[in-house]
């Protein structure tokens, strides 16, 4: 508890927040309307609970000095195009502590952000519980904490910012608790207020910039972006799920695939359905509105994916081995092999079909590791990948046909059309060794997840941290905006993962499920983060509760693997059933160089054991565990 002064200073002797509670909702709200509130149902005995001397005069000259009755003003308002319960406490009256009387208000504010089924802003500023009510005050967090886990049941999100000061238990439950915390920049946030810190503390640690670095505040903006970035936030959290003709939420769709991309792309250009999914060409479209800068030797990029994509293609990596892209032999004719097992999730469509079987031959020409002839350094020839069709309606329903089109025109054909055969497709855009495979993942200037991000979003805003003390740049989440429809992610950028990496991701799973928001992983690791510090920080537990969230998500989860995917590091944010794979990518239980060193063989080994590990994304497809392989753009057209 941060306690506060008799006339409204705050107790611990900070400074006090400049802006009013009502000057801060015109800042963000349009048509503000404040909720009609009684008196107290039970009348207060003079001077509040304790009888403390003073505290009646004190009250009444905050009311005179503010205008306000109480430290929270709460009503309704329009932020961008979103209408939403606002709550601003005005930190005037009585350093904004939270009373009795500020309870009443807060509840009444959830009930009626329960009842409108309207998302909740607040916008604090206070100094922690009102000692001059004592424990009467304090129970006011349990009553808040309440409210706002009855909110989050209830599917409604919830938005805090945090202003100066925010620290004791306001921090603690109204800002801390929200599903995103965005700061002002220079704001003292913290637990403690400043006269109850170790005297040698550093003031530095008690900021909103201090927060932001634990992993404790999604963003720090400034008072003239806050407007626009709550309109922003709000527009992409409550445009989730759709509901049926009777008012009821309707299941979520999928998140479509992303298009795959390599260097030298310029995106935006025709592309055309998945191998292993099927679907006729979308037509060309250009997305977003801002590219960020790609990896040293990426190329430049522009943004603008068609809605179900294909690949570009670039020359490989030197010395990578894999083979000269040509023309492929069919236009728009997916071939997959259903996952072995795997399960759907919720909300997901079934494996591919009707009428599309594949069947990949491993290297070699009896499917044993490593046999066959050689190609370019070292590698085996590209497996034959044979497609035959099946009668129309003896498989399964079709999966998900590419945004905008047509599920009709989506479907397979049978006979001598030209989706009747696909032999050689992956010959054309797929690796043809282990290690190839590995090259190519590995590649410095492959498009890594802030390209596919820029592509696939028109817009979006990232959440940080873990809110255990953690964070980890290596691992992108947030929510974005595609066709006006939202979509959650977590990104994974080439980097071993963090505990802190998957405990963000496992906070953004769980929002979108409460939220009914679909989810999108990138995967490209080359696996968890294994040092000391990683397992002090608990890689295991991390892991294991993205491996849940993921398992038990109640909304779609789509994944692609779009370079390294490292053991289990890179399986926790794969979707069973709904994982695709890109042509440069691998999947492997483990490294190659790690499983030669396991077996005691030499370096000059290492290309035989990928081989046997079967990592290739045809091989990974063939194995039942991905869907299919996006591929490029002109092997489509």
């Amino acid at each position: 508890m941060t306690p506060t002064g008799p006339d409204g200073a705050r107790g611990d002797g900070g400074g006090r927040s400049t802006a009013s509670a009502r000057d801060v909702l015109a800042q963000v709200a349009d048509h503000f309307r404040e909720f009609e509130t009684g008196p107290p149902a039970t009348p207060e005995p003079p001077d509040g609970p304790l009888g403390w001397p003073g505290y009646d005069a004190a009250r009444a000259r905050a009311r005179e000095r503010t205008g306000e009755q109480e430290s929270v003003v709460c009503g309704t308002g329009r932020i961008g195009a979103r209408e939403a319960v606002l709550l601003s406490f005005e930190f005037g009256f009585l350093g904004g502590s939270l009373g009795a009387r500020t309870g009443d208000l807060v509840e009444t504010a959830h009930e009626r952000a329960r009842r409108l089924r309207l998302p909740v802003v607040t916008l604090v500023a206070t100094g922690g519980s009102r000692m001059q009510e004592g424990m009467r005050a304090l129970s006011q967090l349990q009553r808040v904490a309440r409210q706002t886990a009855l909110t989050r049941a209830a599917g409604l999100p919830q938005l805090a910012v945090v202003r100066d000061p925010t620290t004791g238990g306001g921090w603690a439950t109204l800002a801390a608790g929200a599903d995103i915390v965005l700061g002002l920049p220079g704001a003292q946030v913290a637990f403690a207020g400043s006269r109850v810190r170790p005297p040698d503390a550093d003031p530095a640690a008690y900021t909103a910039e201090a927060q932001y670095a634990a992993g404790h505040l999604d963003q720090l903006v400034p008072a003239h972006e806050l407007a626009r970035t709550l309109a922003h936030w709000l527009t992409l959290l409550t445009a989730g799920p759709r509901h049926a003709p009777d008012g009821t939420p309707a299941p979520p769709e999928p998140a479509p695939v992303p298009h795959a991309m390599t260097r030298g792309r310029h995106l935006g250009e025709e592309s055309g359905p998945h191998l292993g999914e099927e679907g006729a060409e979308a037509p060309p479209r250009r997305r977003g509105e801002r590219a960020e800068a790609l990896p040293s030797g990426a190329g430049a990029h522009t943004v603008g994916p068609a809605p179900v994509p294909g690949a570009p293609t670039a020359a490989p990596p030197s010395g990578a081995g894999a083979h000269t892209v040509g023309p492929a032999p069919v236009s728009g004719t997916p071939t997959t092999a259903p996952p072995s097992g795997a399960g759907t999730p919720a909300g997901a469509a079934p494996p591919p079909g009707p009428g599309v079987r594949a069947t990949a031959s491993p290297p070699g020409a009896e499917g044993s590791a490593g046999e066959g002839p050689p190609g370019p350094a070292g590698e085996h020839p590209a497996p034959e990948v044979r497609a035959t069709a099946s009668p129309p309606g003896s498989g399964p329903s079709a999966p998900d046909a590419p945004a905008g089109t047509d599920r009709a025109a989506a479907e397979p054909q049978t006979g001598d059309g030209p989706h009747a055969s696909v032999e050689g497709t992956y010959a054309a855009v797929a690796p043809g060794s282990g290690m190839a495979a590995v090259a190519r993942a590995r590649a410095a200037g492959r498009p890594r997840a802030a390209a596919y991000l820029d592509a696939y979003f028109d817009s979006r805003e990232e959440i940080n941290g873990d809110r255990c003390g953690g964070t980890d740049p290596g691992m992108r989440c947030g929510f974005g905006l595609r066709d006006g429809r939202t979509v959650a992610f977590a990104a994974q950028c080439g980097t071993p993962t963090r505990p802190a990496g998957y405990r963000t991701a496992t906070r953004l799973l769980r929002l979108a499920a409460r939220l009914g928001i679909p989810v999108l992983t990138l995967i490209d690791t080359p696996g968890a983060a294994n040092g000391p510090d990683a397992e002090a920080a608990g890689a295991g537990p991390a892991i294991a509760e993205t491996f849940a969230a993921v398992a038990e998500s109640p909304v779609p989860v789509t994944s692609l693997l779009i370079g390294e995917g490292g053991s289990g590091g890179a399986l926790a944010l794969a979707a069973p059933g709904r994982l695709w794979v890109t042509p440069d990518s691998y999947f492997s239980v483990i490294a190659p160089e790690s499983a030669a060193a396991i077996l005691k063989r030499d370096s000059g080994r290492v290309a035989e054991t990928a081989d046997a590990l079967r990592l290739r994304p045809q091989d990974v497809v063939a194995l039942g565990v991905a869907r299919g392989i996006v591929p490029p753009a002109h092997h489509s057209q």
